[in-house]
């Protein structure tokens, strides 16, 4: 048994950690059984992060080098019906989804102050049981300053949010397109890509943040019906919170 330690679930979402959703999306398509632990610090994690996971008494961290240890090891992947050029594409959109778009979902937890107010209630819960004193607040406003550093080293820190929701309105546009009528983005079965998108993009059009970002994204019907569509599949015990 495989033993997945992940963010806490919360609005209706399996974990409110996209890397971490992801992966877990892929165990349920895979069909692969894993147990749960919810993490209160990452002093164990391999990469000092969650997702991570206990496979075998050995401890693996990052969700991509996960799953792609998982496919070696169980002869599990849901991409081999694909071709190449199919591969090429699912790649292309993958790392799009984690280099491109999920910045732009940092971003309006992080930068929008109305929305860190939410987020840092959030973690405040998670981590300190809701309890405010000056330890915490001083930990979560050491976390706000990093993470708004790394949006910033990124690049798209550097924008305006109305510059930051064109950016990611073009993600939302292109998988919009791709997916046109399709139930899944490479047809009629789940693959890779499905679970990195349903665990990037229902991380941004789910939680109750405000942004001009969520807007312009919430527009696409056809990745709203996809997001619906994923969670009936594969998460129907998780229910909104």
């Amino acid at each position: 048994m495989i033993t997945l330690y992940k963010s806490p679930p919360l609005w209706g979402l399996p974990s409110l950690s996209p890397p971490c959703l992801k992966l877990e999306t892929w165990l349920r398509i895979a069909n692969i059984a894993y147990d749960i632990e919810i993490p209160k610090d990452f002093t164990k994690a391999p990469k000092g992060k969650v997702p991570f996971i206990d496979y075998e008494g050995k401890l693996i961290g990052d969700s991509t080098l996960i799953i792609e240890m998982l496919k070696e090891k169980e002869g599990i992947d849901p991409d081999r019906d694909l071709t190449s050029t199919e591969k090429a594409i699912s790649l292309a959109f993958r790392r799009m989804l984690k280099e491109n778009t999920y910045w732009g979902e940092v971003y309006i937890r992080i930068n929008i102050e109305e929305n860190w107010q939410v987020f840092k209630q959030t973690l405040n819960n998670i981590y300190f049981a809701g309890s405010s004193t000056p330890e915490s607040e001083q930990f979560l406003q050491q976390v706000r300053s990093s993470i708004s550093n790394q949006i910033d080293q990124q690049g798209i820190g550097r924008h305006s949010e109305k510059e930051i929701s064109e950016i990611i309105n073009a993600d939302f546009q292109a998988l919009s397109d791709y997916l046109a009528d399709k139930p899944f983005f490479m047809g009629h079965k789940p693959t890779n890509l499905d679970a990195t998108a349903y665990g990037y993009i229902a991380n941004i059009i789910l939680p109750p943040f405000k942004s001009l970002i969520i807007d312009r994204v919430s527009q696409y019907k056809t990745i709203d019906q996809y997001c619906e569509r994923m969670k009936q599949a594969f998460f129907p015990d998780y229910l909104p919170s």
